[in-house]
């Protein structure tokens, strides 16, 4: 009987030293590994506390968004799909978070990350994604659209590159506000 606990013991142990990961000191040359965090997978409903929200309360979290969908559609973040839910709802107040330069980590899954996301970028791509209604060609016409040529023409070549050089600069992201302040006025009636 003391074989079998001494045994049990043993593999215990052995089973948690393999699954762990192991801590490798100073003057060791291999590198620690690097763990990548998977986001949040939304396949059931919105949180309620999240889902009860109004527009405006969840335009002040976008600096809370960990995960915007890429390619990977099932990977997401609850308040990301709520304002896409609040639909024109939310477009007032994303428009009013285009000049927020509060920095963040870049949100967006499985595409190289750019080192100075900002909240207002944030706000551009939702704003992007509810008035493009998820079509890749809209989507990118309406980016084109509120390009200056310039960053327009840079578009062929650094693709959304040439959005973040262009709001890399505290005034145009300031002016990219007001480009869709107008744009709404002459598209969007409704709103």
């Amino acid at each position: 009987m003391k074989l079998i606990f001494w045994l049990c013991a043993v593999s215990f142990v052995f089973s948690i030293a393999c699954t762990r990961p192991t801590v490798v000191s100073e003057n060791s040359r291999e590198p620690e590994p690097e763990f990548e965090t998977i986001p949040e997978t939304i396949n059931g409903p919105i949180p309620i506390h999240i889902a009860v929200m109004s527009a405006p309360e969840l335009c002040n979290r976008l600096i809370s968004i960990d995960t915007l969908p890429g390619k990977e559609p099932s990977v997401t973040d609850p308040i990301y799909e709520s304002l896409l839910l609040k639909g024109d709802e939310a477009i007032p107040c994303l428009v009013e978070k285009i000049s927020d330069t509060t920095p963040i980590p870049d949100p967006r899954y499985s595409v190289p990350h750019w080192q100075h996301f900002a909240v207002g970028d944030t706000a551009v791509f939702i704003l992007l994604k509810i008035l493009s209604k998820g079509e890749n060609s809209k989507w990118e016409k309406l980016m084109l659209e509120m390009l200056p040529p310039k960053y327009a023409a840079e578009w062929k070549s650094n693709g959304v590159y040439a959005y973040f050089n262009y709001v890399s600069e505290e005034r145009n992201r300031k002016a990219l506000r007001k480009w869709w302040i107008q744009w709404l006025k002459q598209n969007r009636r409704d709103l």
